[in-house]
């Protein structure tokens, strides 16, 4: 499923894809910053911001636009992947494709983008200066 999301937001610049609450916590869950999925005592609502909102990290709700949903990413000559936002202690990522920013998303709560896998992961499993993955040596 995680794949199928993934292709369809390479190919057209946005996910639309349904996240099971069953057992997850209360909270937002496949964030973007125009979409996002709240999940509340086992119910999926898709929340879409209107025009001129974005996802607030630190509200967790539709707003003014604010970092890094308003940060725009220079994508020229790099290579078609994901990319980790420091300034967000990579608790988000953007998407680079054929020269164009496809926009930012937002890891789970705990979890920081692990660029070597381009996904996100938990910080023990991931390399610095995202994670703090023991060096082994």
């Amino acid at each position: 499923m995680i794949i199928l999301c993934l292709l369809i937001f390479i190919s057209q610049g946005f996910v639309d894809c349904v996240v099971d609450c069953n057992g997850q916590t209360n909270g937002n869950y496949e964030i973007t910053c125009h979409k996002y999925t709240q999940c509340s005592n086992g119910i999926a609502i898709l929340r879409t911001c209107s025009d001129h909102q974005m996802y607030n990290p630190e509200t967790k709700q539709c707003g003014a636009p604010s970092p890094p949903c308003s940060l725009n990413r220079n994508c020229n000559g790099l290579a078609d992947k994901r990319y980790p936002d420091l300034e967000t202690n990579c608790h988000s990522y953007y998407t680079c494709y054929n020269g164009f920013f496809y926009g930012h998303n937002f890891c789970n709560p705990g979890l920081v983008y692990d660029e070597s896998s381009q996904l996100c992961n938990w910080p023990i499993n991931v390399a610095q200066p995202c994670g703090n993955k023991p060096v082994i040596g």
